[in-house]
């Protein structure tokens, strides 16, 4: 195997040592391996041509996958390796949470220092919150903020399968420019509107042999966002220079599930509204504070936020009501 390639390898400088350098020059990749040019060397000729071939072969291969059926298999081939629908992800690298894991900034060991609990506060004013824990990374809940929602009465499973119905503006933003995630329902929600397509009997876990079900999404669409936050006020303990963003994060299931063990990739702490059901959490510092601090875990309760930077603390939730679906909604703030 290696005789024959060395054999082509130089039949392909042979070849090379026949064409003007100006013809090389004004090949469509030069550009590209230009760098290559500093070796003098003519044993260095095939690379300009392998190379350029390798980029057209690339270019035609890509234009060429409509019409081949080669489509069906890079989509089975993604479905399958790393979950990604082709057909309407932006974005086909696969996100590898252990690259995000292994590439995000150092973190201090102060945030964490000392920890054993989370605090439970209420009644605490803006200064008092942005000194201690704004942008400490420090998580706390606040007891109190929640007590004139109209949240607390009207949101539900039904609430939101009206919101989010067939064809409607919300559903489609979601599906179309939103993050979904379905957790450990993977293989039967693709979709928010798979989700809102559930019997109402599993979804209020009316059957005994319902099988349990957790997902959350995000909300990006404008008038969506609007309407929501009629039945949610600013958290009253937000600094007055800090702004809410214009997205919406929404989890809901049943109890037995929640979100696996996970450190975020966002721009911003944020906070989480308890709105209905109990959700137990686990804290797990990050691995260079494996000797500093410890993990620790805690329940919120309905009409609690917590209030946490996602993106220093390894994190984890469970469902932990009895009979009773969760539902939270938070937002980031700066």
């Amino acid at each position: 195997m290696s005789k024959a390639i060395d054999e082509k390898t130089q039949s392909i400088v042979k070849q090379c040592r026949s064409i003007p350098r100006d013809a090389i020059e004004n090949l469509p990749n030069y550009k590209k391996l230009e760098f290559i040019s500093a070796m003098q060397s003519t044993g260095f000729c095939d690379i300009y041509l392998v190379l350029a071939i390798t980029f057209g072969l690339v270019g035609i291969f890509t234009a060429s996958i409509p019409y081949f059926g080669i489509a069906r298999f890079l989509h089975y081939s993604y479905d399958k390796a790393f979950g990604i629908d082709i057909y309407r992800e932006e974005c086909l690298a696969p996100k590898l949470e252990f690259l995000i894991d292994t590439f995000r900034p150092v973190t201090s060991c102060d945030i964490c220092r000392n920890i054993t609990e989370i605090e439970r506060v209420s009644k605490i004013t803006r200064d008092e919150f942005e000194a201690k824990y704004a942008y400490t990374n420090r998580p706390v809940i606040i007891t109190d903020a929640m007590n004139d929602w109209l949240a607390l009465e009207e949101f539900d499973f039904k609430f939101f399968k009206r919101l989010y119905r067939t064809n409607s503006s919300a559903l489609r933003a979601v599906e179309e420019k939103c993050q979904f995630f379905p957790y450990k329902n993977k293989n039967e929600f693709e979709t928010l509107g798979d989700v809102f397509e559930m019997d109402l009997d599993r979804a209020y876990m009316i059957d005994e042999n319902y099988r349990p079900w957790y997902v959350g999404w995000s909300n990006c669409d404008y008038s969506t966002a609007y309407l929501l936050r009629q039945y949610y006020s600013r958290p009253y303990f937000l600094p007055e220079r800090s702004e809410s963003s214009k997205l919406d994060w929404i989890f809901m299931g049943t109890p037995g599930l929640g979100a696996h063990m996970h450190i975020d990739n966002v721009d911003l702490p944020s906070w989480q509204a308890q709105v209905r059901g109990r959700k137990r959490w686990t804290l797990r510092p990050v691995p260079e504070c494996h000797f500093v601090c410890r993990e620790f875990s805690f329940t919120v309760e309905p009409g609690e936020i917590i209030v946490l930077n996602t993106n220093v603390w390894y994190h984890k939730t469970f469902v932990a009501s009895d009979d009773e679906i969760s539902i939270t909604i938070g937002s980031e703030f700066d």
